[in-house]
């Protein structure tokens, strides 16, 4: 099993076309709810469902409580849960200017382990993919027709394509794809098959003219 990455351009602080370089991105592959990843637990480490959950819930619960009375809680290599604190407004004398009323919690801090880091390190597989939520670079010479062009030679060749393929054949944004995609429909030049995930689109067929 891999972890999916894609390549994406690092704006340059001074707009410099010529100074642009690339960063990877791991490209998610799902959210995981607090179910799911009860049942991923359960199952991977074969312990019952609901202990899982329960412990976990019990393990929030005190996690909460501890870091409000402004205490630092280690959880195994995972590493160290923190809280910190804002001024709610500026002051350089702290003996006169700054009450109770004045400071707020402001986040949970989480420093990793290097254990924890070393774990994930030595298991993650990095693989090459495309994001299709990645914002393709405009190019301003390719219009609609010969976008339809590279789709109708792309059909030939494939007789099917789904949403991400035109999304990576047309350099379009997600929306935008799907929207000309519609639009080649309504002018007949396209047909949906399927639904959902497993939607594709194919190239209509032309009706021959009986009056000839």
């Amino acid at each position: 099993m891999s972890a999916y990455y894609d390549l994406y351009e690092t704006p340059s602080p001074n707009r410099k076309e010529d100074k642009k370089s690339l960063h990877a991105r791991v490209c998610s592959k799902k959210t995981y709810t607090k179910k799911e990843f009860v049942e991923h637990v359960s199952m991977f480490q074969h312990l019952p469902k609901n202990m899982v959950g329960a412990a976990l819930d019990a393990c929030i619960d005190e996690l909460c409580d501890l870091l409000a009375n402004g205490n630092i809680v280690e959880l195994g290599e995972l590493g160290f849960f923190s809280t910190s604190l804002k001024c709610l407004r500026e002051t350089d004398d702290e003996k006169t200017k700054i009450r109770s009323e004045s400071v707020q919690f402001q986040n949970v801090n989480l420093r990793i382990s290097s254990a924890f880091r070393k774990r994930i390190k030595h298991s993650m597989v990095l693989e090459r993919t495309h994001s299709a939520t990645k914002k393709a670079k405009k190019e301003k010479t390719v219009t609609e027709k010969i976008r339809k062009e590279r789709l109708a030679l792309f059909l030939q060749q494939n007789v099917c394509i789904n949403k991400n393929e035109y999304i990576q054949l047309s350099g379009l944004t997600r929306h935008a794809a799907i929207d000309e995609l519609n639009k080649f429909i309504q002018q007949g030049f396209l047909r949906r098959r399927g639904m959902g995930r497993s939607t594709v689109y194919v190239q209509q067929e032309e009706v021959p003219n009986t009056n000839e």
